[in-house]
């Protein structure tokens, strides 16, 4: 199964490159394993932004190291955070959770940009598809139909997620791809029993792990926690600090 997994993920990120691609990258799994098969094919370019000493800028250091990538970083300040939140707020207006899970997307999009990219990818949809999130974890817990959920969640972010962060890269002229956001993956690893893709509850996303140990994902990476981007470049403690007066501006900007 691994293997035949593999093959299929090299198959679909493969599809998503042009000659020059750029990758917003985390140094998390999803990003790595995108870049590591993007490597092979493409001249690829890594994008990282975060707070100073976030998790995200210093994961992504050492995985671009491995990877023998070049990383193009952006460390932000409070301020940055606070404007760029404004500016997405613009864009995609909502409320503080979605808005702010777009301001890494925002400033990896303006980086590519400026280095002359086109297109940008993304490692969305791998939490859909290989049980990455605690909640849902309790869900199964608590007897509800996990794989009619991850179905539907993973059809949903179409039109939420992906569709948002799409709208935040046509700002800078930059097409946003989703590799991992395949039918023919879904249908694959959908074929994969519950128990099986969540055997690794610590680490999570195990089967993925284990085909991206067959794609050159670097062992660092592989034992690495799942956090999502907000959370490990550090944009959401300041968010949460400056809560109040945000969602005040969101709430006049929308009447």
């Amino acid at each position: 199964m691994i293997p035949e997994l593999a093959e299929l993920l090299r198959k679909s990120i493969a599809e998503s490159l042009e000659e020059r691609v750029a990758v917003a990258f985390s140094g998390g799994l999803d990003s790595t394993l995108i870049a590591a098969v993007a490597k092979k094919d493409a001249a690829t370019e890594l994008f990282c932004c975060g707070t100073e000493k976030s998790d995200d800028l210093r994961y992504a250091e050492d995985a671009a190291r491995l990877l023998k990538l070049p990383l193009h970083k952006t460390v932000m300040t409070e301020d940055s955070v606070l404007e760029t939140y404004e500016k997405c707020q613009g864009i995609v207006p909502g409320d503080l959770l979605k808005v702010e899970l777009l301001v890494p997307v925002y400033q990896c999009a303006e980086a590519a940009k400026a280095a002359g990219h086109n297109v940008l990818l993304f490692g969305s949809a791998a939490e859909e598809l290989f049980v990455g999130y605690e909640r849902y974890y309790a869900y199964f817990d608590e007897g509800k139909d996990l794989q009619a959920l991850l179905a539907s969640e993973f059809k949903e972010l179409e039109h939420r997620e992906i569709a948002w962060m799409g709208k935040v890269c046509r700002k800078f002229g930059i097409e946003a791809r989703f590799p991992l956001y395949k039918k023919e993956l879904e249908r694959f690893v959908r074929q994969v029993p519950l128990e099986v893709l969540m055997e690794d509850k610590a680490l999570k996303k195990g089967v993925l792990r284990e085909a991206g140990k067959l794609l050159g994902v670097p062992e660092i990476v592989l034992l690495r926690r799942k956090r999502a981007m907000q959370y490990g470049s550090g944009i959401h403690s300041i968010i949460l600090r400056h809560a109040k007066a945000l969602n005040a501006k969101g709430a006049d900007a929308g009447r």
